[in-house]
């Protein structure tokens, strides 16, 4: 899973600036499928989108939220806390993700579990009390597709696989070596700290239960604010929103 933000799937400015929600309106989570079977993909078919929606239909930018491929990459679209013009009527009152891809057939693991990451994300920054629905329940559509309205619909639950055939020593070197990274050079907003480092902490830090947005690998300042809550509720390590190599140890051991 890769987080692919405007800059580098190389979006347009917007006609105009996009509005931004306000929080308390916010009420859901809508889910949409691009609708083309066999259609371009990654940042190609994000690029395309942009076009139609801004030269075709003359709006200020693409008209999603967010967007995940088959691969599982996820795509800044407006981005989190903007208006979109996906769901006609309930732009102002929710954020929306789109499958690039046909929702009628099976949708890959890795998109599926990436849409669940968004909306995850969604409900984090919302508070978690937020509604989830498919395009459909808000329009005279078929979007997003019988399976993937079907996934939606049944729990969202995201396949595990066949834990019989996980690599669990490869996952352990890889998090050491990760650890030997912060032991020489900790984690920080001020440090500007980039990476998979970043990323892996983050998707942790949502794992058990904090709110560092989407594991974009940036250290910003969500991600900073969730290390600090986790330091705190640990009781032993300084609140400081640095992850160093004993906030890791806390983070990966516990």
């Amino acid at each position: 899973m890769k987080f692919v933000d405007r800059v580098k799937w190389g979006a347009r400015p917007p006609a105009h600036s996009f509005r931004p929600l306000v929080s308390k309106r916010v009420q859901g989570v809508v889910v949409h499928h691009s609708g083309v079977r066999n259609g371009p993909s990654g940042a190609d078919a994000v690029r395309s989108f942009e076009r139609y929606h801004m030269d075709t239909r003359g709006w200020d930018g693409i008209a999603y939220n967010w967007l995940v491929d088959a691969s599982g990459n996820i795509y800044e679209g407006r981005g989190g806390g903007v208006s979109a013009a996906a769901t006609k009527g309930w732009n102002a009152k929710s954020e929306s993700v789109c499958f690039i891809g046909w929702g009628f057939e099976p949708v890959s693991d890795a998109a599926v579990a990436a849409i669940k990451s968004v909306i995850d994300d969604v409900q984090g920054r919302y508070g978690g009390k937020l509604w989830v629905k498919g395009h459909r329940d808000l329009a005279a559509t078929t979007c997003p597709g019988d399976w993937l309205y079907d996934w939606l619909t049944s729990g969202a639950e995201v396949p595990v696989g066949d834990s019989s055939k996980i690599d669990y020593e490869s996952i352990v070197a890889y998090l050491r070596a990760l650890e030997d990274e912060v032991r020489g050079k900790p984690l920080s907003r001020w440090r500007r700290s980039r990476g998979e480092a970043v990323r892996v902490a983050q998707r942790h830090l949502s794992a058990r239960g904090y709110a560092p947005g989407v594991a974009d690998g940036i250290y910003g300042k969500r991600t900073a604010a969730a290390v600090s809550k986790f330091q705190t509720d640990q009781g032993w390590l300084k609140a400081n929103g640095v992850i160093d190599w004993q906030t890791w140890s806390a983070l990966f051991g516990a």
